[in-house]
């Protein structure tokens, strides 16, 4: 109660830089500690903090938007950005590493300014150690778009002939011999009239992150080839853009329906990142129930959840299904069986 009074009255003395300092290294020590639930409780507290001490650049007067026009927001989001096409397919990317052991990226894909769910992805950062955000995202954007790569040649057995191209001129020609021209329906929406097609390039892609993040997913695209797909940073702090080749970020108004949009496709990646991680951390607290059960060494508990998938499932087995696992024996196995229908 003591701590708590005293980070209120840091609060209100304006100290909030210190305040989340010092609540950022508590959600660290209690995801080490395995305690997810205070983690999250004080991952939302921090959000909570920053989005109070956001500075108001702007405040208007009038009632809210009664909906939201995706396709309107699309096409002011290419105006505001200056892209040379309305980004109907969008992708975005996000790190969630709460703790150090699971460092997890998602990508949300939006389509006409609404989630398309089949498109989204989830990755465990595979090649950092710790908390890195840059190198995480630049992992990712790498696994994202060579991938994207490999399977536009392995659908194209004829790109050979076009071995002198730049990597996304190869893409958007592969796009294009499987795609048919859009045109506008009678209310003004655009129609998708694409066949199905092996490979489709986003219009637009958005890392959540300042400066060094869209950097590090920059460097990566041109490794790749990919040199001229259009990609932006959004901060959470002040809700800048960065943009390559630019210094000073892009600030929008508020009330701006691009940035609305942006903030929606932002949060979208945050929740699914968050989704993940919090998934991997629950079955993480469920494997560890097998390092009390006796005779169970790291390597035999790795050989059973690679046999049975989970713990859950693990329960469900049977004496004779555990003993078959390889490095299993019969007694070990009436063992794990007892110890699993009694925890």
């Amino acid at each position: 109660y003591r701590d708590r009074v005293a980070q209120a009255c840091e609060f209100l003395e304006g100290k909030s830089r210190e305040l989340i300092a010092a609540l950022e290294e508590q959600m660290h020590r209690a995801a080490e500690k395995m305690d997810f639930e205070k983690a999250a409780e004080l991952r939302d507290m921090i959000a909570d903090l920053r989005d109070t001490t956001k500075p108001t650049r702007r405040f208007t007067r009038g009632s809210l938007p009664s909906t939201i026009d995706p396709i309107a927001d699309v096409r002011e989001l290419a105006d505001a950005l200056r892209l040379p096409r309305p980004p109907r397919i969008m992708e975005c990317f996000d790190i969630s590493n709460i703790s150090a052991t699971h460092v997890v990226a998602s990508m949300v894909c939006f389509r006409e300014g609404v989630p398309d769910k089949n498109n989204y992805r989830r990755y465990r950062v595979r090649t950092v150690e710790g908390q890195d955000d840059f190198a995480s995202m630049a992992e990712v954007v790498r696994r994202r778009y060579s991938r994207i790569l490999l399977e536009a040649r392995a659908a194209n057995s004829d790109t050979a002939e076009f071995s002198q191209e730049a990597a996304v001129e190869e893409l958007r020609r592969l796009e294009q011999q499987t795609t048919n021209a859009q045109r506008p329906t009678s209310n003004g929406q655009l129609e998708d009239r694409r066949l199905p097609a092996p490979v489709r390039l986003p219009d637009l892609i958005i890392v959540d992150g300042g400066k060094g993040q869209l950097s590090a997913a920059c460097r990566e695209l041109q490794r790749l080839g990919l040199y001229d797909l259009p990609i932006i940073g959004l901060a959470k702090e002040r809700e800048e853009i960065y943009r390559p080749g630019r210094a000073l970020p892009l600030r929008l108004p508020m009330d701006s329906p691009a940035l609305r949009l942006l903030q929606r496709i932002r949060d979208e990646a945050h929740r699914f990142a968050n989704a993940y991680h919090q998934l991997l951390m629950k079955k993480r607290v469920e494997e560890s129930i097998l390092d009390d059960c006796l005779g169970v060494s790291q390597n035999r508990k790795n050989l059973l959840l690679r046999r049975f998938g989970s713990v859950s499932r693990l329960r469900k087995a049977s004496v004779e299904e555990i003993a078959s696992t390889e490095g299993i024996g019969r007694k070990l196995a009436e063992e794990v069986h007892r110890f699993l229908q009694s925890h």
